[in-house]
């Protein structure tokens, strides 16, 4: 009994001491998840927030609406269209193979879209969003839309599409957004975080890239386990771009496309006509594969695309661009979004160069719209007076060489204005001996040859204004009478863009400024430009000259002249092949019958009204002939409608 006791004893101090332990740890746990608990809660509530909401919270860069462009009279050139694209998030859409090919369902994607999709998810962290459709349509949005519950992983996003409502009226001038390249990447890694970021890379659009861009907005997205946006909170509003108005006038500039594009031939509009017209035609093919459905029939009774060249108009007050075409143009609307690699080839391997803006960056011989330089060099340095006078046979030697007239039986005896009137060759190789091409080169400069326009536009050409030194330079050999001579008629060395011969224009128009084209809007307060430093007197002769280029009994241009309001000019005409001596003696073929690339160019400049000028205009006409034939009534047109729509 005793032991009994004894053990009951002994099994009831260990039952309590095990209960003693038991309670103990269990007071203990408690107490330690009670810690826990208040430091989870009070002590580090905020921390624990601020992680949650980042596990709950996408953010979002938003590109802001690209501000938009307009001419003059507020008609739009550059806008934005709302569009919608569709993209998924690997992190949440579980098999991306799997998931594409259940999307491939519902909108139109090929095998080597889906393949590059996936390339792209591969390449970036799982949480970034791929692009998989732009441009979705409505029956796109409606099929996803209904089955997006059951898509993991999937959202839709909108955004701002460009769009050039004149399209190849205005392709060269505001040229075109397109998306960041690598490159571009490089220099300004923040558009990386821009989804669907477009930026300009040429025209008015690269000008003014900063302005026209805005400031991007920031939003936070709420998304649930399954990648599904819950809500959109933002936290910063988009700045759209601003507007800018250019001093273009789109009727003028519609006008002017159209009439250079036709030239003197007829425009075929008959559909049977033009379908047979392109069979076996592979020039007028190439020229339909990129938009340009112009069809001409020539003097020869040849069907032929539309003519090629530039042209500008400018207003001699304050240097308003109101017009400034290139032809052939593009539609930049065709890069607003990814360019399809065999539109890239058909535009960028084109015979006629659609993508070269002419007006700007095409380089001409002026031919003999350079002989007002020159006359001014001649009677600013002395070398002439109005009076002087030389006789012109039709060719001069010097030399071992024959230069020779255009006019074959030669003008007899005539002065500067004379030589002007008709566009006498030997009369200006004198006076450019006489004058020397270094005088030659700083009157060209001082009238705004050789050198920057001030338009502000990408990629502008600077042409050559040769002299001594830049032979030297360029070509490390000295400078030779005979280059003078056949500088003196605005050929050899000597290269202009046609927005150089505008400004030229412009300031022999206006006779003491040196006027600088502008073709962005500001206020209508007076526009100052400095001096143009050349005496009154030799102003007076030689804008005597060029009204005598369309009054005169013998003008260059005669025919073309401007009822009502007059036109004051001078006709070039420009050799692009040698004429050799064999040739010239059997008898110079005409320049219709010449392939298309070996014509001359055609070339005229002009101002109106003749005797209170207002507006500057030049006409380029590649491979078009004669600048008399063909440039002069192209520029009388467009002059006489500019005055017609804006008037004098």
């Amino acid at each position: 009994m005793k032991n009994k006791r004894k053990l009951k004893k002994e099994l009831m101090t260990r039952i309590g001491r095990r209960n003693f332990m038991l309670i103990g740890g269990q007071t203990m746990l408690g107490l330690l998840l009670a810690g826990r608990l208040y430091q989870l809660q009070i002590a580090q509530n905020e921390g624990w927030a601020r992680l949650s909401d980042s596990n709950q919270f996408n953010m979002r860069s938003v590109t802001p609406a690209r501000g938009r462009i307009f001419d003059e009279k507020n008609r739009l050139l550059a806008g934005n269209t709302e569009t919608y694209s569709l993209s998924i998030t690997p992190q949440h859409a579980g098999n991306l193979k799997v998931a594409m090919r259940r999307i491939a369902q519902l909108v139109d994607l090929k095998d080597s879209e889906i393949e590059e999709i996936i390339k792209t998810a591969k390449s970036q962290a799982k949480f970034m969003p791929v692009t998989i459709k732009d441009e979705l349509t409505q029956r796109d949005l409606s099929r996803l839309a209904i089955r997006s519950p059951l898509m993991n992983g999937v959202s839709f996003s909108k955004r701002y599409r460009r769009i050039y409502p004149q399209a190849h009226l205005t392709g060269h001038i505001t040229g075109y957004v397109s998306p960041v390249t690598a490159r571009e990447l490089e220099n300004e890694p923040r558009w990386g975080r821009l989804p669907n970021i477009r930026i300009g890379k040429v025209g008015v659009e690269y000008a003014l890239e900063q302005e026209l861009r805005g400031a991007p907005g920031l939003d936070r997205i709420e998304i649930n386990s399954r990648g599904k946006a819950v809500r959109i909170i933002n936290d910063k509003i988009p700045q759209p771009g601003k507007d800018a108005r250019l001093t273009l006038n789109m009727e003028i500039q519609a006008y002017a496309y159209n009439r250079l594009r036709r030239g003197n031939s007829d425009v075929v509009k008959n559909t049977n006509d033009i379908q047979a017209a392109l069979q076996g035609n592979e020039e007028l093919r190439q020229h339909f594969a990129v938009g340009d459905d112009l069809v001409l029939r020539d003097a020869k009774e040849r069907f032929v695309p539309g003519e090629s060249g530039a042209a500008i108009v400018m207003d001699v007050r304050n240097g308003d661009v109101i017009s400034m075409v290139s032809a052939p143009s593009y539609d930049p609307n065709q890069f607003s979004e990814k360019l399809l690699t065999r539109d890239w080839k058909r535009l960028s391997s084109h015979p006629r160069t659609p993508l070269l803006n002419r007006a700007i960056s095409g380089l001409y011989a002026p031919g003999s719209t350079f002989k007002m330089v020159v006359a001014a060099a001649a009677l600013e340095a002395g070398v002439i007076s109005s009076k002087t006078r030389y006789k012109c046979e039709g060719s001069m030697e010097f030399g071992n060489r024959k230069f020779h007239c255009w006019f074959d039986d030669g003008h007899q005896s005539l002065n500067v204005m004379q030589a002007l009137e008709r566009s006498c060759d030997i009369y200006f190789y004198e006076i450019a001996l006489k004058t020397g091409i270094n005088r030659i080169h700083d009157m060209a400069k001082r009238l705004g040859l050789g050198a920057p326009s001030g338009l502000d536009l990408p990629f502008e050409k600077l042409g050559i204004m040769p002299n001594r030194d830049w032979k030297m330079e360029n070509r490390g050999t000295v400078w030779t009478p005979g280059e003078t001579i056949v500088a003196g008629i605005g050929q050899g060395f000597v290269l202009t863009t046609p927005m150089q011969l505008a400004v030229m224009t412009a300031r022999l128009a206006d006779g003491k400024r040196a006027i600088t084209p502008r073709l962005f809007a500001t206020n209508d307060d007076p526009v100052e430009f400095e001096p143009l430093n050349v005496a009154p007197s030799v102003m007076k002769v030689i804008k005597k000259g060029m009204e005598d280029v369309l009054e005169g009994r013998l003008g260059t241009a005669r025919r073309y002249d401007l009822d009502q309001h007059g036109l004051a000019g001078k006709t070039g005409t420009v050799q692009v092949k040698r004429i050799t001596k064999e040739q010239r003696e059997a008898g110079i073929i005409d320049n219709i019958d010449r392939p298309w690339k070996e014509r001359d160019h055609a070339l005229f400049v002009a101002y109106a009204p003749r005797k209170n000028p207002r507006y500057a205009a030049v006409v380029v006409v590649e491979h078009g002939g004669s600048g008399s034939s063909m440039a002069a009534p192209i520029a009388r047109d467009i002059l006489a409608q500019t005055i017609k729509v804006k008037g004098v």
